[in-house]
């Protein structure tokens, strides 16, 4: 089978993908606005946005394997930090033959086009596809010094090697005017006790060996396709977004006066390294950057103190998307991006299809007008060399160990146990957890059921693996098993808060709204003013045709999370059906906007533009719903009214 590439005028002659790991639109609209981002300012400029909405769980090596695979976790086979050792019989880092699907680097491969890959996630060992490939592990170990070699089978081809540990950038490198941007007060923090100096130099010197081993390859200019991951605004906001103000009541002043510049800082640096990016890039390139989440940087960032939160709990569920170049409209904005749209937009301007096993679309909107291609099957149908490894490529315990205690040193992972059969069993289980929070994010509810109930009997009687199974049963409307499942664990007053969520929408969905709602008001004003408990009664509410009670409640979830697509549709509703047709639609728009795949988004919508007199655009409307929801008869019968009255 050959796959051949589309030509047309406007498709552009290569493509950059920049991975900023946890780039959040919170901090950088500010920074742009402030003059603080001169680069990206220019190229959003010129170029399309939006928000990229990530899957979950929202764990790093996950993430970034689904933007290099347009797949989920239960596709791609990625599930966690660490998976079991099948030399050791212990555990290691995960690593490029976790991967069982084919990544846009391999597809490229067999398409006969040359890229470059630098520091992915869960790259190493390094693929020997065509063109070159640098891993994620050429960090430097404990104890190195600067002329150091790059940890075997960390590049490819080889004999790129000696030439690319040229241009890594140890932390004893580094002077006062690389850390004063950063800390401009580090003459007299150094001088204390426990100071992050030393990390944060750490931190610098890795992102800038990242990006001088990019920048190295891409001036070759023999490439195709060159994707280049930064991990430097995800490690410094686990290190230091704690001191970003405005400051957090538990963070001492003197604490906050060190590290508030920390996080700007970094955003700063990556736009510095962006316009050398784009240099080099030039006019002919198409320039993606992409983020897998965002970080929670305001009010809501969780307690810092040790044992309070751990690395995931300060993730922010949208991340960002931002392109430049040939093939893109300028000034375009992005609708319902999803971090599983990015596969098939890459391979869009690379004139490619994507597979019908991508569960991601095409980011037309953001693109200028040219064709896609028909979909294949799937590009893991497709025969020949794609540069993968095989699966059982052995991997060598020394290099395994140091990855290890990289994730150790970053709080990714607790560091291992002396029990390594203990500790193989623990990441079995974990990975597990994960895909099954995978499946229940994708509504593959009976999937992700059957996942936990094969985990061991030790694992599976945890309170938090029961309790995501009385949430999948509850998709699943086993409204009987979440009460069985809760009541076996002590419910609400064992649980708490989410067992009172959870038994309030199973009352809500047997139709018990007054019931869901006195047991929600029940739980006490304490413990009633977080989001989900908000939005849950705006649906009781709702179905007791209480519509300005829900907008209350809904407006103030709006007002924490004005991205909450999910808010915005129900106050659209709760506006159609209090006759403001105008304002609902308004606010359809903003939901659809901020999540596209949602079919009873679009049948309000069209509802809207119907009782506005605009039968043609709700035809429109539902359309998208009957597409999104091909057996909803409501949707449907819609559908068949508009265009009536739309002839």
């Amino acid at each position: 089978m050959t796959i051949d590439r589309i030509a047309h005028p406007s498709l552009p002659r290569r493509v950059l993908l920049i991975g900023w790991d946890a780039a959040d639109w919170q901090i950088i609209r500010p920074m742009v606005e402030q003059g603080l981002m001169p680069t990206l300012a220019g190229f959003l400029a010129r170029g399309a946005a939006g928000n990229l909405a990530t899957t979950r769980p929202i764990l790093s090596p996950i993430l970034w394997n689904t933007i290099a695979t347009g797949k989920r976790a239960d596709a791609h086979g990625v599930l966690g930090f660490t998976e079991p050792d099948p030399d050791s019989g212990g555990i290691r880092t995960t690593a490029s033959t976790s991967r069982r699907a084919k990544a846009l680097w391999n597809i490229l491969t067999q398409c006969g086009l040359r890229s470059n890959i630098v520091g992915w996630y869960a790259s190493h060992p390094a693929e020997p596809i065509t063109g070159a490939m640098v891993s994620n592990q050429t960090d430097f170990a404990k104890g190195d010094g600067p002329l150091a070699p790059l940890p075997p089978r960390s590049v490819h081809p080889a004999a790129l090697a000696a030439e690319l540990a040229e241009c890594r950038v140890h932390p004893s490198e580094l002077d006062a005017s690389a850390v004063l941007p950063f800390v401009p007060d580090a003459e007299r923090v150094i001088k204390r006790e426990g100071n992050r100096i030393g990390k944060l130099m750490h931190m610098i010197a890795q992102t800038a060996s990242v990006h001088a081993m990019a920048t190295q390859l891409m001036s070759r200019g023999d490439w195709d396709f060159t994707a280049v991951y930064y991990e430097g605004i995800d490690r410094f906001g686990h290190e230091f977004m704690e001191f970003h103000p405005p400051r957090m009541d538990v963070v001492p002043q003197e604490d906050f006066e060190a590290y508030r510049h920390c996080m700007a800082g970094i955003y700063r640096f990556h736009d510095m390294m962006l316009e050398s990016l784009l240099a080099l890039a030039g006019p002919e390139t198409a320039v993606v950057i992409v983020s897998d989440h965002g970080y929670w940087n305001d009010h809501r960032r969780p307690d810092p103190r040790e044992g309070r939160a751990g690395p995931v709990d300060w993730h922010r569920p949208f991340g960002i998307f931002a392109a430049a170049g040939p093939g893109i409209r300028a000034q375009a904005p992005l609708h319902g991006g999803s971090i599983l749209d990015i596969t098939p937009t890459v391979l869009a301007l690379l004139g490619l299809p994507a597979g019908r096993d991508m569960p991601g679309r095409v980011l037309a909107e953001a693109l200028d007008g040219f064709p896609s291609q028909e979909r294949i099957a799937s590009w893991e149908e497709v025969p020949g060399d794609s540069g993968m490894h095989p699966a059982d490529l052995r991997i060598d315990p020394a290099e395994a160990s140091a990855a290890l205690d990289q994730l150790v040193a970053l709080g990714y992972i607790a560091a291992p146990g002396q029990d390594a059969q203990k500790s193989r069993r623990d990441t079995i289980a974990a990975n597990q957890m994960q895909l099954a929070q995978s499946l229940a994010d994708a509504m593959a509810f009976q999937k992700a059921v059957g996942v936990i109930d094969a985990l061991e009997a030790e694992f599976r009687a945890s309170p938090l693996v029961r309790l995501l199974r009385a949430q999948c049963l509850h998709g699943l409307r086993d409204f009987a098993g979440v009460r069985a499942e809760l009541e076996s664990l002590g419910g609400e007053d064992a649980i708490g808060l989410p067992a009172t969520l959870l038994l309030a929408a199973a009352q809500l969905a047997e139709g018990d709204a007054g019931g869901a709602l006195a047991r929600l008001q029940a739980a006490g004003d304490a413990r009633t003013s977080g989001t989900d408990v908000r939005m849950l009664r705006a649906r009781c509410h709702a179905a007791l045709g209480a519509h300005p009670e829900a907008e209350a409640d809904l407006r103030a979830c709006v007002s924490v999370e004005p991205d909450h697509s999910e808010a915005l549709a129900l106050l659209a509703e709760c506006r159609l059906k209090s006759g403001d047709a105008a304002q609902a639609l308004e606010l359809g728009m903003q939901s659809a906007a901020l999540r596209l795949s949602n079919p009873k988004v679009h049948l309000l919508i069209g509802q809207a533009f119907m009782v506005l007199g605009s039968a043609a655009e709700a035809v429109t409307a539902f359309e998208a719903a009957v597409a999104q929801a091909p057996g909803w008869d409501e949707a449907r019968r819609a559908l068949e009214d508009a265009q009536r009255a739309a002839r």
